[in-house]
């Protein structure tokens, strides 16, 4: 009898931690595995293609052929005007970098006027598979950007990464496994990004102190988080009037594989829309479904009150090629160089400032997933496990527009009172037509 109660209670506790083990890791892979084309089988070409590339003349388009291709360097673009690099479509031209030894990009164009990349798959460099800076006038068109192994901390940083740029089109595009981001645009103005596929990033689609920005008709799905509007200090200009309009953002609960120590780790898993000091955002017209947390929207005193204090994290190896290249217009990824650029940079608005939320349609996806990452967990047990549509750390813009909602009476808010240490947090409920939260006007919160 005893034997039987105790290998009964042993089956007992066998399923018991079963039991737990699916609870966390249940659906916990929203990636999917694809095979590898062994690197033997492409094609090494690279003598003609730097050429191309170092000969071009002003006015020509560089045609890419069809094939799988293989390259130990950078192809770099500088000082050019009114070319078009163009393959034979995505897929049929692939340039892989898997095998990089120089450089951090695997394509850089630079200090131009009226650039267009279209109709190639780009794959695997060290840092960032295309970059471009100081280009007025710069189209991706039908590009592919990839990472070819699963999600993980050693990926590069950004698939497409326009930085300093003006006048910027990003169309029917796919972005795939960026450690930061799939598809972003830094520093910029005048952007749309428009009709692409951001998925399996830690962030799909991010624009980062950029204005005049529209985002539309893309899908952002199985991302960490589908898309992100942000504001940093010490950069050459803030973000302001982004629109974030009639997107599909579903299912954005991939782990994040970002690099400990990076910006992009703060992201939790789970999340549709992240606004981050934002400073007039419209979001309007969008599907943000199946995502744990539909709308997390942080000021940058409340992301700085939590990471300023977290442990110097050593430069992943991604970064340190970023780094060698010595661009002194970029600023890190890191959390540690940002929150230093804050303490100096006096000009900085670090609030959140007139974000509004119109006609979008919601749904808050698995439970599980909440609990992925210890904020996640955190902030979930703190409201009970209930859903919100917005989580928003508290902290309010002085000058009372921070941000407003003219969505459903049922509207939810999750408040988190990050500076307090979540001491206050609580769920909130819009009651009127625009709820607004700030300093002034908090009366139009039940």
């Amino acid at each position: 009898m005893k034997k039987f109660l105790k290998y009964s209670g042993l089956l007992v506790l066998s399923f018991f931690l079963i039991g737990i083990i699916w609870w966390y890791v249940s659906d916990y892979q929203v990636y999917e595995n694809r095979a590898q084309k062994p690197l033997e089988e492409y094609v090494d070409l690279e003598v003609d293609f730097q050429k191309l590339f170092q000969l071009a003349k002003d006015g020509e388009t560089i045609s890419l052929p069809p094939g799988h291709f293989k390259f130990t360097k950078a192809l770099i673009l500088d000082g050019r005007n009114n070319v078009t690099i163009k393959g034979a479509g995505i897929d049929k031209t692939v340039l892989s970098f898997r095998g990089q030894t120089e450089g951090a990009e695997g394509i850089r164009v630079a200090n131009g006027h009226n650039i267009t990349l279209e109709g190639f798959t780009i794959q695997d460099a060290i840092g960032d598979n295309i970059k471009a800076i100081y280009i007025d006038t710069l189209t991706f068109r039908s590009l592919k950007t990839e990472w070819t192994d699963v999600p993980n901390t050693s990926l590069g940083a950004y698939g497409l990464y326009p930085v300093i740029c003006k006048n910027v089109l990003i169309e029917n595009c796919i972005a795939l496994r960026g450690s930061d981001s799939g598809l972003y645009v830094g520093q910029s103005e005048n952007v749309v990004i428009r009709n692409n596929k951001a998925y399996e990033n830690v962030c799909g689609i991010n624009v980062e102190n950029s204005g005049n920005v529209d985002i539309y008709d893309n899908e952002c799905f199985h991302n960490t988080s589908g898309i992100t509007a942000l504001d940093i200090p010490g950069l050459t200009r803030n973000l302001d009037d982004v629109r974030i309009h009639n997107n599909k953002i579903y299912e954005n609960t991939l782990y994040n594989f970002a690099p400990a120590g990076n910006v992009a780790a703060s992201t939790i898993p789970g999340t549709g829309i992240t606004v981050w000091a934002g400073k007039n955002v419209d979001i309007s017209e969008n599907e943000i479904t199946d995502n744990p947390f539909p709308i997390m929207m942080y000021s940058f005193l409340g992301s700085h009150y939590i990471t300023k204090d977290k442990p110097y994290v050593p430069i992943a190896a991604s970064e340190q090629a970023r780094m060698k290249v010595g661009i002194e217009e970029e600023t890190s990824l890191r959390e540690d160089a940002i929150n230093a650029e804050f303490e100096k940079d006096k000009t900085y608005n670090p609030y959140t400032v007139d974000v509004s939320f119109r006609n979008n349609t919601w749904s808050f996806g698995s439970f599980r997933k909440k609990l992925q990452s210890k904020d996640g967990r955190m902030v979930t047990l703190g409201t009970l496990g209930k859903d919100a549509h917005i989580w928003y750390d508290g902290v309010a813009n002085p000058d009372g527009q921070t941000f407003c909602s003219n969505e459903s009476d049922d509207f939810t808010i999750a408040h988190l009172d990050v500076l307090h240490d979540y001491n206050d947090l609580e769920l909130k409920t819009a009651s009127d037509a625009c709820s607004t939260i700030g300093t002034n006007s908090t009366t139009s919160i039940n």
